[in-house]
């Protein structure tokens, strides 16, 4: 159970549709929750629909009466009754009969100091909280009184695992909060701290020309003494239906204002460790948050995190989803032995197996443990469920650490064909690396002929397969894969084709086809393409062709259209290539032409293309 008050300093700020809002949305996801109306002066919760005719009416008043009377703490469940919400029950715990003769006296006639110092009041509303906890409400949501009073010491200080300081951002409110808030923050006779959530609500909507609500939100913030990640803000909603005093989540769900306490709701329960929903939402949200703490220097910020995080494992420790949470936390801030005791468990209890797997090869490759890394890396490539995002990085990892990488690669191709989209980034993650195109040619080609695949899927299989011919070497097979060719050119694919074939019968025969040469060249003069791999190509058919002009233009504007940390396919190694290399390919071309050389793609000395003319 965890209980939270909805305070605020002043009123008109939207309390108790807010917290409303937030019972009707954890109800609705099938958490059992009670609300308590403690704003006993005027009472809020019974004029919403959901509450309006309870059927049973005695509440707070009339409990603590009972109480003073006997000296016994009464049967809490005679005081709830249980409300239909569209099908979603919630219970409600109401001020008492308020509308009743006889209910001012009854309220006025309770004196809270007499109720602390010689009634034992403190442990009545203890009593309270375990019968609460044995009726089995998830949540228990306290509507609590404006101001400064003894009931509301009672909501804030003694009563809730956690508290939702509710405001609009003016002197008024924030300067009556600021007490509230520190005694909050100091309270000594709880075990734990109690938790605080902001929410500025009831916000302007209107265009902020002038940055006052900015200047107010931050001044708030600092008065108050909370962070950004620590605030909800829930704007002004220009709605007659808000009169009908209905919960939006149920009503409109897909209206700003629903979302906006779908938010509350989340910021709500992720204070709530023991929620796994809660525990989740925390963990998800603690990297982003701990990375603004450390660029504010906050310096207690890793300690804090890392607290939590080891907090929620603790009290979920058969959940793999929040074991695998809680190691991106702990790889946020840098606690490899937490992170690796966390993936761990998580590939134990089944979820998201292959990405922990993933992580945690990258933990003992940083504790120096290369074969426990190697296992896990040769783990995913044997995975039936891996996919492209986590083969990369393992196929990468194992071409720095094992010189039979390619044999991982030839594992991760066997992959069924309706795993096309995976079977196509390995092909082109692949064409990166000289020693892995036999292979991607033999797989590409094989997957060109499949019946389960349509012309679009096959012309890609087929481009892929033909590329790695030609820049392993194999140049009659690329030819037969491109095909002999030369049709005028109207497309972009076919004038890539036409080169691509003229390279491979090029590498074949040790001389080029003029006639195709010609062809090729008066495509490229023609073509509109501004982009990197256009103009390399450009260039070499230019300067093939006796256009050094051409060729230098070309040349320059693939330099120009070259945008670092690009991956572009370079017909000088005839690989995809990184924007570095892709530059030093473009300077290898300018000098030759400079120094009026023939431009040899470099890769026909890799695969020993023979003589050339």
């Amino acid at each position: 159970m965890f209980v939270v008050t909805f305070y605020s300093y002043k009123g008109g700020v939207g309390r108790t549709m807010a917290l409303v809002n937030v019972a009707v949305a954890e109800a609705k996801l099938g958490k059992k929750v009670l609300v308590i109306d403690f704003d006993l002066e005027a009472p809020g919760l019974p004029s919403y629909k959901a509450f309006e005719n309870p059927a049973c009416d005695r509440g707070i008043v009339d409990y603590i009466t009972a109480y003073r009377s006997t000296g016994m703490a009464p049967n809490a469940a005679e005081y709830i009754t249980q409300c239909d919400i569209e099908g979603s029950p919630v219970w409600l715990m109401p001020a008492g009969r308020h509308t009743q003769r006889g209910y001012t006296d009854a309220l006025n006639a309770i004196d809270w100091q007499e109720l602390y110092e010689h009634q034992e009041g403190y442990l009545m509303f203890e009593d309270l909280k375990r019968q609460w906890e044995a009726m089995g409400f998830d949540y228990v949501l306290i509507d609590s009184r404006t101001g400064h009073t003894d009931v509301g010491g009672i909501c804030t200080r003694q009563l809730p695992d956690a508290v939702i300081i509710m405001f609009l951002p003016n002197e008024q409110n924030i300067a009556g909060l600021v007490p509230i808030v520190e005694g909050i923050r100091n309270e000594k006779s709880r075990k734990r701290k109690i938790a605080l959530r902001y929410c500025a609500s009831n916000v302007p909507d209107l265009d902020d020309e002038k940055d006052i609500l900015q200047i107010a939100l931050a001044d708030a913030s600092k008065r108050l003494r909370y962070s950004n990640d620590e605030l909800t803000v829930v704007k002004h909603y220009s709605s007659l239906e808000v009169l009908t005093q209905t919960a939006f989540v149920q009503s409109r769900p897909n209206s700003r204002l629903a979302k906006e306490y779908q938010q509350l709701r989340e910021a709500m329960i992720a204070l709530n460790f023991d929620d796994a929903e809660g525990a989740r939402v925390a963990l998800e949200r603690m990297p982003a948050d701990y990375e603004r703490a450390r660029r504010m220097s906050r310096a207690k910020a890793r300690d804090e995190v890392r607290a939590k995080a080891v907090d929620i494992r603790s009290r979920h420790p058969q959940d793999g989803e929040i074991a695998y949470l809680a190691a991106r936390v702990f790889s946020a801030i840098d606690d490899l032995g937490e992170e690796h005791e966390a993936l761990t468990a998580a590939i134990e209890l089944g979820h998201e197996v292959n990405r922990a797997r993933l992580g945690r090869a990258y933990s003992y490759a940083a504790m120096g443990k290369t074969s426990e890394a190697l296992a896990d890396f040769w783990a995913i490539i044997e995975s039936p469920t891996a996919s492209f995002f986590e083969l990369a990085p393992a196929l990468q990892y194992l071409q720095s650490l094992d010189s039979n990488w390619v044999a991982a690669l030839k594992r991760a191709f066997e992959r069924p064909e309706s795993e096309l989209s995976t079977l196509f980034s390995l092909g082109w993650l692949a064409l990166m690396h000289r020693e892995a195109l036999p292979i991607t040619a033999d797989r590409m080609e094989e997957l060109s002929h499949s019946a389960k695949l349509d012309d679009d899927q096959r012309r890609n299989a087929r481009n892929r397969a033909a590329l790695a011919m030609v820049g392993s070497g194999q140049f009659a097979r690329a030819k037969a894969v491109f095909g002999n060719s030369k049709a005028p050119t109207s497309t972009p694919g076919e004038l890539a084709n036409l080169f691509n074939y003229l390279i491979a019968d090029w590498g074949d025969r040790g001389r080029i086809d003029p006639q195709l040469l010609q062809l090729v060249y008066e495509g490229f003069r023609k073509n509109q393409d501004n982009d990197v791999n256009t103009h390399q190509c450009a260039a070499l058919i230019s300067a093939l062709a006796g256009d050094e002009a051409g060729a230098r233009y070309s040349v320059d504007a693939a330099i120009a259209a070259l945008q670092p940390g690009d991956f572009e396919f370079s017909c000088w190694q005839y690989l995809y290539v990184d924007s570095e290399v892709m530059t030093a390919d473009l300077a290898a071309m300018r000098q030759a032409l400079d120094n009026g050389a023939q431009l040899l793609p470099a890769f026909f000395g890799e695969v020993g293309a023979g003589v050339l003319a």
